[in-house]
């Protein structure tokens, strides 16, 4: 009896043996797979393969930013003609009522070479800036998200739609560049070699407009929450050019074109419209949407399906999500509150228009489809995982729709800034710079 009472309890031990077994290996495997991976994306050609694919895909969004460069907008009205001008001095002028050191650094760069050649030179440096996100997120440094999320992640990026504004162009790179410093923010620490990367990154996002003074709180949250020196430092790297920034917003006066038009209605269309929707369906899915009836409820919609998601990773998710939520967030209410339209009129009212001043939608759009992933990723609702499933599904209807941007008007650069080089000494020439702007040279002896 004893001995037939063992016997069961012998075959049970094993087989809980054998399944520990099994589990542990299978936990062995994962977690060598996952080195795996982290070890080939510390490596330099994994990260030359992601920045060249990542440069393929901006370049099939529009390729007149390589084949047919020119300037846009203050590209050249202000950081190349100032560069050309003033030389290195042009780093100390404000424009707008604060600094732009990176755009005039890259002006400044420019002059190395042919003014024919000058916009494809800033273009180029402006799509590696936007590039560089992409090969952030997806090193080890964030290796507690998964691969696979990143990689869904880093696409997504860059097949955002309603993002033809921000788009390979110096004007609007101080976008990309607080997105990036966000990151180094927001990653984990790394090799002493990585300081050569996040230092300058935070110098120059906290010199090149104000958006990096809405990074001091997340450097000091970060800070707080690890206790540990990197954080600590890369929170004293950022308090210098942020202290300056400040300042010289306070000392200057900005244009102010006209009231903010601000309303309730207004901010549903903003950002049930070109936040949420923009990111889903597109700058041309928005136009044909406003021929719609109903295009009220469908914003309204939006505007809730949106606010719930980001309310939901801001409660639920980790620190580094909920940062990430609040940074998009702060400047996105900044500027709404005092929006920069370059228009005069009711300013939300432009901004409403779809196609209009993407810039400003920008960081939270990325928020709205990071709540998204993370919920599916992440979440632990299972209603929030499949309703963030169906909405990223929907993003296919932008990425299709917006995938081209739309090119630029020929302004026949090229051959006018041929006839400026061989120009005599004094010549003043006024070049047309995408959309409707100009550049006024002097040459120089």
């Amino acid at each position: 009896m004893a001995e037939a009472k063992a016997q069961p309890e012998i075959q049970n031990k094993t087989m809980n043996a054998s399944a520990a077994t099994v589990r542990g290996w299978a936990a062995l495997r994962n977690r060598w797979s996952a080195d795996r991976n982290e070890m080939v994306a510390d490596q330099a050609v994994f990260h030359v393969v992601v920045f060249l694919t990542s440069a393929l895909i901006l370049f099939s969004r529009r390729p007149d930013a390589f084949l047919n460069a020119q300037f846009y907008a203050e590209d050249g009205t202000f950081w190349y003609a100032d560069a050309y001008q003033l030389g290195w001095r042009c780093l100390f002028l404000p424009e707008a009522g604060y600094l732009s050191t990176l755009p005039r650094l890259i002006a400044l760069f420019a002059q190395f070479f042919p003014l024919s050649l000058a916009p494809l030179i800033m273009n180029l440096a402006a799509i590696a800036v936007q590039i560089c996100p992409v090969n952030l997120f997806l090193s080890s440094r964030y290796r507690a998200v998964s691969f696979g999320t990143r990689a869904l992640a880093v696409f997504l990026y860059l097949a955002l739609p309603n993002s033809s504004e921000v788009h390979a162009n110096t004007t609007n790179v101080q976008w990309h560049l607080a997105l990036l410093a966000c990151l180094v923010l927001l990653a984990k620490p790394g090799s002493r070699n990585w300081l050569f990367f996040d230092v300058p990154v935070l110098v120059l996002a906290t010199l090149d407009g104000p958006l990096g003074i809405f990074l001091i709180p997340v450097a000091a949250v970060m800070a707080w929450t690890r206790r540990d020196l990197w954080s600590r430092a890369l929170l004293a790297v950022l308090l210098p050019g942020a202290i300056i920034q400040a300042v010289t917003v306070a000392l200057s006066r900005s244009r102010v074109l006209g009231d903010t038009g601000a309303s309730l209605a207004g901010f549903k269309i903003i950002f049930g419209g070109q936040v949420v929707l923009g990111s889903l369906i597109g700058t041309r899915g928005l136009v044909g949407l406003t021929h719609l009836t109903g295009v009220s409820f469908y914003t309204l919609l939006a505007a809730i399906v949106g606010m719930l998601f980001l309310a939901y990773a801001t409660v639920r998710g980790p620190v580094e999500l909920k940062l990430f939520v609040a940074f998009c967030l702060a400047v996105f209410m900044a500027c709404l509150f005092r929006p920069l339209a370059d228009k005069p009129g009711f300013q939300w009212q432009i901004m409403a228009i779809p196609g209009n001043f993407g810039r400003y939608f920008f960081l939270p759009m990325l928020a709205f489809l990071a709540s998204l992933i993370w919920s599916v990723a992440g979440g632990r609702v299972s209603s929030a995982k499949y309703t963030a499933l169906v909405i990223l599904l929907l993003m296919s209807i932008g990425i299709y729709k917006d995938w081209r941007y739309p090119e630029f008007l020929d302004l026949n650069f090229r051959e006018t800034a041929l006839q400026f080089e061989h120009a005599a000494p004094g010549t003043r020439v006024t070049f047309l710079v995408n959309p409707n702007w100009h550049m006024q040279l002097t040459k120089k002896p």
